[in-house]
């Protein structure tokens, strides 16, 4: 049986880390990316399939022993890839077992988010049919399974991390803020490797992840050395020295001393070649049905961006303005450039109006409410977690709830067992409310008026007064 040389009092039989969800925290410099590196090292070694997903361009000093294929969008890949190829390479991946470091270091974190979805989903559905063992690698995870707060991300991770041993997944997160990763994760963990902390608040985390009393854990983990760890599984729990990482570490922190890059294993000519081809295929056979959805995704983010960019600078000029002569007196409401007609029908656009006039007269919490999930349709949040985004306290959306939303069909509301939650539903708003108009405008006119009211409800947001007094 392989077993994991991870330094010289800890060696760990392959079999036990098969599945598992291993947990690496500790500061900066305290050696938790030595430790995940290190285990990569011995899965690499082992010829044990896995996924990094790199935040920083750090891992890519594995190939100088390893043939691991680096992409996606970094100084150091082997090949660009954008979110269209990553589902791809991900069933490449699982299906021949090729190891591969997702280095999304110079991607925006929408792309960023989007591409890592997209892999780590495939990855979920494919491993419920292959049930091969796979390893997956998130460093920086509080990133991507941040406390307090759900995403698509996150629960693909989540799944992958508490549910995914029945189909032979396993993951390894890495964070240098514990008490930013979700709890449920950290605490069904089945290894833990338990680095140095300084904050208090991870410091508590610590103490509700160790059986020990509150004391001792502050006594034993403030007095870590760097590469010194807690090794906590099972029954099991000591302090272990991690040994230094066989291959380059990319995140060395520089110093005046020269650093020579190693020589690089590069990856058999014909991995990249597979995958060129997908990207062609996969470029040429996209539906307009995804292409389309996609569109609409973008424009309503960008909406809400432009909202947002326009409330900002409303508070500045309200903060650089002279003091008016009447302050009583209620201020015009801001002009704000709307989003393209693509040629509507003045019907319709006035139709948007009148709908718009009414909602400006809702309170400004229920304005941020339709605004923000307009433009994250379909997903849904909670009260507690819309409340964080409509800066408002979750008493008042329970005690206030957007029933006239609701009513009108704007948002849905679902009682489920993590709490009542809400989303947008614009499309069967309008296939409702402009049922008429729809015959007329095609399947194409229908998307646009979609795209256009969710960009004029992101508008809503930034709408800081309230018109009903002079509307």
């Amino acid at each position: 049986m392989h077993h994991l040389n991870l330094g010289p009092d800890l060696s760990l039989p392959l079999a036990e880390a098969s599945g598992q969800c291993v947990a690496i925290l500790g500061i900066r410099g305290s050696g938790k990316s030595n430790t995940a590196g290190v285990i990569f090292e011995e899965l690499l070694a082992a010829r044990y399939p896995l996924s990094i997903v790199d935040i920083d361009g750090e891992y890519f000093g594995l190939k100088e022993k390893y043939e691991v294929l680096v992409v996606g969008a970094g100084e150091n890949v082997d090949i660009e890839l954008d979110v269209d190829a990553a589902p791809g390479v991900a069933e490449l991946s699982l299906r021949e077992g090729v190891p591969v470091i997702l280095d999304v270091s110079d991607m925006l974190a929408e792309e960023r988010e989007l591409f890592v979805l997209e892999y780590l989903t495939r990855i979920w559905s494919l491993a419920g049919k292959l049930r091969k063992p796979y390893m997956i690698g998130i460093e920086e995870c509080h990133e991507f399974i941040p406390q307090g707060m759900r995403t698509d991300l996150k629960e693909v991770i989540a799944r992958i991390a508490l549910r995914g041993r029945k189909r032979g997944l396993g993951a390894v997160i890495i964070s240098q803020r514990s008490a930013k990763v979700e709890k449920d994760v950290l605490t069904q963990a089945g290894m833990l490797f338990l680095h140095r902390v300084v904050h208090e608040v991870d410091m508590r985390v610590y103490s509700e992840l160790l059986p020990w009393p509150k004391a001792e854990v502050k006594e034993q983990v403030t007095s870590l050395g760097v590469g010194e760890c807690i090794y906590l599984s099972g029954q099991s729990i000591r302090k272990v020295k991690i040994r230094p990482r066989h291959t380059f570490h990319g995140g060395f922190t520089p110093s005046f001393k020269p650093v020579e890059t190693p020589k690089l294993r590069q990856v058999r000519g014909e991995i990249l070649a597979a995958i060129h081809k997908f990207k062609e295929e996969k470029g040429a056979s996209l539906p307009e049905e995804e292409l389309q959805q996609r569109l609409e995704k973008l424009e309503a983010e960008l909406a809400l961006k432009q909202a947002r960019i326009r409330e900002l600078e409303r508070r500045l000029r309200e903060r650089q303005a002279p003091p008016t002569a009447n302050p009583a007196a209620p201020e015009p409401p801001p002009e704000h450039p709307v989003p393209p007609t693509f040629d509507l029908p003045p019907e319709v656009l006035r139709k948007v109006e009148r709908l718009l006039k009414r909602l400006r007269r809702l309170p400004i919490h229920e304005r941020r409410l339709v605004s923000f999930l307009a433009a994250r349709e379909p997903r849904s949040y909670t009260t507690a977690e819309l409340a964080a985004w409509a800066d408002c306290a979750e008493a008042t959306l329970l005690a206030e709830p957007p029933t006239e939303l609701v009513e009108l069909g704007l948002l849905s509301c679902e009682r489920l067992a993590r709490g009542i939650t809400y989303r947008a539903q614009l499309k069967a708003f309008v296939n409702r409310a402009f049922s008429g108009f729809l015959p007329e405008l095609g399947p194409q006119g229908c998307h646009h008026l979609v795209g256009y009211l969710r960009g004029r409800l992101c508008q809503l947001s930034a709408l800081e007064h309230d018109f009903s007094r002079i509307a």
